[in-house]
């Protein structure tokens, strides 16, 4: 896994460098990669036993935080998505969720037999469904969708019969038209606008269509080989919206072209794959578990948020984990991290009955 993180924390230097407004270097995303590196160690020291003894507190204290964002927040274009620190530091409760999601999940299913249906996965189910509604209401929807599919990896990686897996991938198919309801005017039109987005006139695409005309054309305009480090029309106009940060992938296919992005998207897969590997390869129930949830946790990050820049998924804010800006997310995936190779590193001894057979 660490060459494979390593090569992507590389990639997302160089991007954050990039686009930069006089291609200076990136103070601040230095900085954050030397936090995700202590939050790694601090992780990994804390120890696998008492994450797991700790899991629901550490759920519970998220969802508490989730809570008080909407109390004492600071409100930015409508949502209620960070609480102000100190020195201009501030921190995004929601990016912490999810880690606490996985953790407390781990331990869930760690702790009870096999389930053999939906009955038996209520309670994960209600774990993953409170936080996601309190993270819809601030309101961020990108993040939110975030949750539905990391429940599904760790289910099916549980062994949860094929029979309830369908009908828990076809469920919220059939319940999400009603979300149309509860979601903001801004989230329906982005939604509106993604359905018919090869029919935009000039005058959406100047408005409501802008961050999605302009990521297509940049991901479109890379060509084979890119423009090259710091050459991206988009980039270099400041024409790309976000570009630091939700809109991040957009500047790598650019300048890269389709065998650059192509690269990145082997090696963040291949990191998050390297995690699943190993969850294959630990009989302890709580350490396969984190591993895969962590590795569905970056997986899950590269397919909606490349998506989303390439039209396949309506227009949302997410960042891209150790690529994108975002501090919340690093020091998050620093703990993430951490906690992986502390799990691996991991060899308690599990006693079965297939301990003995021959």
């Amino acid at each position: 896994m660490l060459p494979f993180l390593f090569a992507v924390l590389g990639i997302g230097l160089a991007v954050q460098w990039s686009v930069t407004p006089d291609q200076s270097l990136p103070s601040g995303h230095v900085l954050r990669i030397a936090v995700l590196g202590v939050c790694a160690v601090i992780a990994m020291l804390y120890g696998v036993r008492r994450w797991r003894r700790h899991a629901y507190f550490i759920y519970a204290a998220s969802l508490f935080l989730l809570v008080l964002v909407l109390i004492v927040g600071r409100e930015t274009n409508n949502s209620r998505r960070w609480i102000d620190l100190f020195a201009g530091f501030k921190l995004q409760p929601s990016e912490f969720m999810k880690l606490a999601l996985i953790v407390a999940l781990s331990k869930w299913f760690a702790d009870h037999p096999r389930p053999r249906g939906l009955l038996d996965i209520w309670k994960p189910v209600a774990m993953t469904a409170v936080p996601a509604f309190l993270i819809l209401i601030e309101p961020d929807l990108g993040t939110a969708l975030v949750f539905a599919p990391l429940l599904l990896a760790m289910v099916w990686v549980v062994g949860l019969p094929k029979k309830s897996m369908r009908w828990l991938v076809l469920l919220p198919a059939l319940v999400a038209p009603a979300g149309w309801f509860f979601i903001q005017d801004y989230q329906k039109e982005r939604i509106l606008t993604w359905w018919h987005q090869d029919q935009l006139t000039e005058a959406e695409i100047a408005a409501e269509g802008y961050h999605l005309w302009h990521a297509k054309l940049a991901v479109g305009t890379g060509g084979l080989t890119g423009f090259g480090w710091g050459e991206g029309p988009e980039n270099r106009l400041d024409r790309l919206p976000e570009r630091h940060n939700d809109f991040v992938f957009p500047v790598i296919a650019e300048e890269g072209g389709l065998l650059g992005a192509g690269l990145f998207v082997l090696l963040y897969m291949g990191m998050s794959m390297a995690l699943l590997g190993a969850a294959s390869r630990h009989r302890d129930p709580f350490t396969r578990f984190v591993l895969a949830g962590i590795g569905s946790h970056f997986l899950i990050h590269l397919i909606l948020n490349a998506g989303v820049t390439m039209g396949v998924w309506p227009t949302t804010g997410l960042p891209l984990p150790l690529i994108s800006f975002g501090g919340s997310s690093m020091i998050v995936s620093g703990l993430a991290l951490g906690l992986a190779l502390a799990v691996s590193a991991n060899r308690d001894l599990v006693l079965s009955s297939k301990a003995f057979e021959a």
